[in-house]
């Protein structure tokens, strides 16, 4: 059986599944299972704040212990979220702002990402990777691989993490797109943009990848992790008179992105749940009614994002431990 972890999208809110797999690391070492995540799964994929925790726990340190234990990544989301989602852009010019071009600069995000990854490269990862982007130029996907030398191809370039973790987090009118190349192809450039705009949960995009890596394998087991459900319905009679700028409303949870995002991870999570070689986990909490903006780094929505973290480990605590089982196991 190969083991796949897959994380959202959801700015932020990455720190819900930060928690639940220091969670889960918590459990695992308490019942002697010391070996780290990259080592418990065959392949992460990520998409935007999901593919900086997949790349972050990729790594291995110099002993082929976790460079970046899932404590060390919530604690990143708590201490320095304000650098990446500043508060003074919060007040209500910057969401008019936000309407005609996006809304950070990205310098200080950019410069966070050097500091967590330096000059790693996907290929310094210890376990297989997909990050997903998408190629604004081209209009197709552009998810950025690392495979394992038996199953990597001679067109699998090689990108610095952080320029992949950029790439994927480059929210359409929150950041501007990610300008970047390959390693050793600086002449090529890409204009990416985050990979949330098709596949916002990325769980049905690693499965498929899996069956391209491990050909002869039959059964797979997927950690599918959430960043929160948000259910807020639009009425017939909200939004039948709308035009684009009510679409495209930050203030309204941009409706049209957050409408296409829940579409996309229900229809994986169908899909997914309903395969008979799949053990398929999904770990996710409703936070419908809550005023939780991906981009709220504030200590108000940090201390609820931690409450909200306390609930969904509370809500799948049976599935934790089994989940934790299974992997000692393996």
């Amino acid at each position: 059986m190969k083991t796949i972890l897959s994380i959202d999208g959801g700015g932020i809110r990455g720190i819900l599944p930060a928690r639940i797999l220091q969670e889960m690391r918590f459990r695992l070492d308490r019942s002697g299972e010391n070996r780290p995540y990259f080592k418990l799964f065959d392949l992460m994929a990520g998409t935007s704040t999901g593919a900086l925790i997949a790349l972050g726990l990729s790594l291995p340190d110099d002993e082929n212990g976790e460079q970046y234990p899932a404590s060390s990544i919530v604690d990143l989301y708590n201490k320095r979220g304000k650098e990446i989602f500043p508060s003074s852009y919060h007040r209500p010019i910057h969401t008019a702002i936000q309407a005609f071009r996006y809304k950070y600069p990205p310098e200080k995000y950019e410069k966070l990402l050097r500091d967590f990854f330096g000059n790693k490269t996907m290929q310094d990862a210890a376990t297989n990777l997909i990050i997903t982007s998408f190629d604004t130029e081209a209009m197709e996907p552009h998810c950025i691989k690392n495979r394992d030398t038996s199953e990597k191809q001679e067109n699998d370039p090689d990108y610095y993490m952080r320029d992949a973790a950029r790439a994927s987090s480059a929210a359409p009118t929150f950041f501007p797109p990610a300008y970047i190349s390959a390693i050793g192809e600086e002449e090529k450039k890409f204009s990416l943009i985050d990979g949330a705009v098709f596949a916002s949960n990325p769980a049905g995009l690693a499965y498929v990848e899996a069956l391209k890596m491990f050909p002869s394998e039959k059964d797979f087991l997927i950690l599918s992790l959430g960043t929160g459900d948000f259910k807020q319905g639009y009425s017939y009679d909200e939004v039948r008179s709308w035009g684009y700028m009510e679409w495209v409303n930050p203030m309204k949870n941009f409706p049209i992105g957050s409408i296409m995002a829940a579409g996309q991870s229900e229809a994986v999570n169908h899909q997914l749940s309903r395969l008979s070689n799949v053990k398929y986990y999904r770990f996710n909490i409703d936070i419908t009614g809550s005023e939780f903006l991906i981009d709220d780094a504030g200590e108000a929505n940090m201390k609820m994002l931690s409450v909200y973290a306390d609930s969904m480990i509370k809500k799948y605590d049976t599935e934790i431990s089994e989940l934790c089982r299974i992997l000692g196991n393996r």
